[in-house]
């Protein structure tokens, strides 16, 4: 293909760097975002927002914003009465202690996600299972289902005249044409699978993700082909002293033909309060983070990091703000 197509091309590198995918800096804040059986992580009722604008001031650069949610179903407890009883206080009767009592989640996410002339926008459906493993140790399983809607926008792709490089496009490549003549939108089932282990210092995350889960669009062009995307992270908590802690954890992540994602993470708290530490994103970026719990129910947070690689002569670094309200 004799064009430049500046969007296209960066939406390509992107891609190399598994950016099918959103991602994100404080992912030790937000692991259910990567895999939905991490909602069992945490038993509180939540709603969350995470906005990341990546490499600022380069120009169509991507930005991502989701919307997340969960809840722990609980049974309601029965409560037994006899009226002809004369009994005059409560009485509860004895129940037989239960050592596999599974617990189940359920929540919600929406992201949208748009780098250059392509965008989507992904709606799921999460769901989680909390299962015990002795005193100590709990496994986690969840699945995703939603749709995801792709779109290419032809007028924000800069495309260069075949012919003369200094003349607009008007047409004249085969390929480029049939492209923006044919359908831009693809709209297909988008889903995850995901495991979990966790004890009270150690946390396992694993999960897989697709986008088209099968395609339903009519036209699918290769433009919005989605790739199975694998990633797997490890944290854990070491307790310093009382009311600081620090978290180191590191995420893998996978698709095919890219090469492997490395990210690694240290966060560390005072007082169950403040949090700050750092994130390095091997061969692409590095930055530092820091937030704090503002009430019983509400957490903010803010991660700045800059290119380690040849773009940083392009970029202005990137920003990503998180907040959480539990309820």
């Amino acid at each position: 293909m004799r064009l430049l197509l500046l969007n296209i091309l960066l939406a390509s590198v992107f891609a190399l760097k598994a950016q099918q995918l959103p991602q994100f800096r404080q992912f030790i804040l937000a692991p259910s975002v990567y895999n939905p059986a991490a909602m069992a992580f945490n038993k509180q009722t939540s709603v969350s927002m995470s906005g990341r604008w990546q490499m600022s001031g380069f120009g169509y650069e991507p930005r991502t914003l989701v919307f997340y949610g969960q809840t722990l179903l609980k049974k309601k407890k029965k409560e037994l009465f006899n009226p002809g009883s004369r009994i005059q206080h409560d009485f509860t009767p004895t129940q037989r202690k239960k050592i596999f009592v599974p617990q189940h989640f359920v929540g919600g996410q929406v992201i949208s996600d748009n780098y250059g002339a392509f965008s989507f926008l992904d709606i799921h459906a999460n769901y989680a299972m909390n299962l015990p493993l002795g005193k100590r140790w709990k496994a986690s399983l969840g699945g995703r289902l939603g749709l995801r809607n792709n779109v290419f926008r032809p007028t924000q792709g800069v495309v260069l005249n075949p012919l003369d490089a200094q003349l607009p496009y008007a047409g004249g490549d085969a390929t480029y044409d049939e492209f923006i003549g044919g359908n831009q939108r693809s709209l297909s089932l988008s889903g995850a699978l995901g495991i979990g282990i966790t004890d009270k210092k150690l946390i396992f995350s694993a999960s897989m993700h697709h986008g088209g889960i099968p395609n339903t669009a009519k036209n699918q062009l290769f433009w919005f082909d989605q790739r199975l995307h694998w990633n797997a992270m490890l944290g854990y908590n070491i307790k310093v002293m009382p009311g600081f802690d620090i978290q180191p954890a590191v995420m893998v992540k996978k698709m095919d033909p890219a090469p492997l994602s490395l990210e690694f993470s240290a966060l560390a708290t005072i007082n169950y309060i403040f949090w700050g530490g750092f994130n390095y994103h091997y061969g692409a970026s590095a930055g530092i983070m820091a937030g704090m719990e503002v009430s019983g129910n509400l957490k903010i947070g803010y991660a700045l990091d800059f290119s380690t690689n040849r773009l940083n002569r392009f970029v202005n670094g990137g920003h990503e703000i998180y907040l959480s309200y539990g309820f």
